[in-house]
């Protein structure tokens, strides 16, 4: 049967002629679309036109329609007054050259509205904060010598008439270690209760430095102590500002490896974030995920730094990796400690680094760094001098 035939008795089944019948078929050769004014008024299947394909930097506007409103289906359509739709500002607001710092911006904000609608869409309280300058001391990984410069700044950073006190955050427990406390006593762990008094069981260490141990723990009490941190966010804030601490004093926290929820917390409290790492690849390429996951985490005003830690200078392949690292980090790479072998000897001696050897390579980096790390705290001309 031909196209001819169905037509004609699909006319006749309805009492009709197929002689008025005429196909139209649309032609888009001699389409242009002008935009070039704003003004003209246009029907509804000209604005889907202008819209497909969108264009980066079309902007459309529809003022004062003057035709009769049009009929779809039988129901009457107002015209469209006074709409202007800006397509690269709303369709095209990021493009996909965009950089990678750009993309990190984004997820900080998007993370911090996250936080903000869990708290009820309220905006956030400010917390009580110690006055004491508030040091944290991070990596991405384990084994980088955190301790060993959390007890270097703990014996060369204190201020005239000032307290430096030493908070481990680290289950492993061996900061107090590194400060020459041998014995076992109560820690933070033990003291977690919102009503503890930190700074009556602060221990004396090397150099006139205070220590606050994580303390021998159970498993149970470790699970208290997350559950506690999980559920208030300024849990540390809460406990520092508690010890009733001055300008002058200085805390530093010792943390665990990784983004944990007690480097977590160390990040909220912290002025100053020093980030350790070394002279290998596995550092290295830890990098981007270490610095993306700083940068959902800081607060205003808050600075990060970075130490390279146990640089060896024997080994050809240490120092191209701090060269590269010095590339990388540029300014924020404020320190580097070479490898010292005498602080291995001095902390299985029981001994303080600083006063057993301390013209070695290890002891002046330490200094050093210790310097800087005093500069960013305390910028303004003091006239002190920073205590070996």
């Amino acid at each position: 049967m031909k196209y001819v035939d169905d037509i004609t008795k699909l006319f006749t089944s309805f009492g009709a002629s197929a002689g008025s019948y005429q196909e139209i078929q649309p032609n888009y050769k001699n389409f242009k679309d002008d935009l070039s004014t704003t003004t003209t008024p246009m029907t509804e299947q000209g604005l889907i036109d202008v819209l497909s394909p969108l264009k980066p930097t079309a902007t459309v506007s529809l003022l004062g329609e003057q035709k009769p409103p049009l009929l779809l289906i039988d129901t009457p359509v107002e015209p469209a007054k006074n709409i202007t739709l800006s397509l690269a500002a709303s369709l095209l607001k990021e493009r996909p050259e965009a950089s990678a710092t750009s993309d990190r911006q984004r997820l900080s904000d998007l993370l911090r509205d996250l936080n903000q609608m869990r708290r009820g869409g309220l905006p956030e309280t400010p917390r009580k904060r110690t006055k004491a300058k508030v040091i944290a001391i991070i990596s991405a990984n384990g084994g980088v010598g955190k301790s060993t410069i959390a007890a270097g700044l703990a014996k060369t950073l204190r201020r005239p008439g000032g307290r430096t006190i030493a908070i481990d955050l680290d289950p492993q427990n061996a900061l107090s270690s590194h400060l020459g406390i041998t014995r076992q006593v109560p820690g933070l762990i033990q003291l977690k209760q919102q009503d503890a008094d930190w700074g009556a069981h602060c221990l004396p260490g090397y150099g006139d430095s205070e220590c606050l141990p994580f303390g021998i723990d159970e498993v149970n009490d470790r699970r208290l102590l997350k559950q506690l941190m999980l559920e208030d966010p300024g849990w540390l804030n809460q406990r520092l500002a508690s010890m009733n601490l001055g300008e002058n004093d200085t805390v530093i926290l010792d943390t665990l490896s990784g983004a944990t929820v007690y480097s977590q917390q160390a990040l909220d409290a912290a002025d100053l974030v020093l980030v350790m790492t070394m002279a290998d690849a596995a550092s290295y390429l830890a990098l981007d995920t270490l610095t993306q996951w700083l940068e959902t985490s800081r607060r205003p005003a808050q600075r990060h730094s970075y130490v390279l830690n146990q640089q060896d200078d024997s080994h050809s392949f240490s120092k191209d990796m701090a060269v590269l690292f010095r590339r990388r980090l540029g300014t924020d790479l404020i320190g580097t400690i070479r490898l010292d072998h005498q602080f291995n000897e001095s902390l299985a001696y029981a001994r303080d680094p600083l006063q057993y050897s301390p013209y070695s390579i290890g002891s002046q980096d330490m200094l050093s760094l210790s310097r800087e790390v005093h500069a960013l705290l305390f910028p303004e001309p003091s006239g002190q001098q920073v205590m070996p």
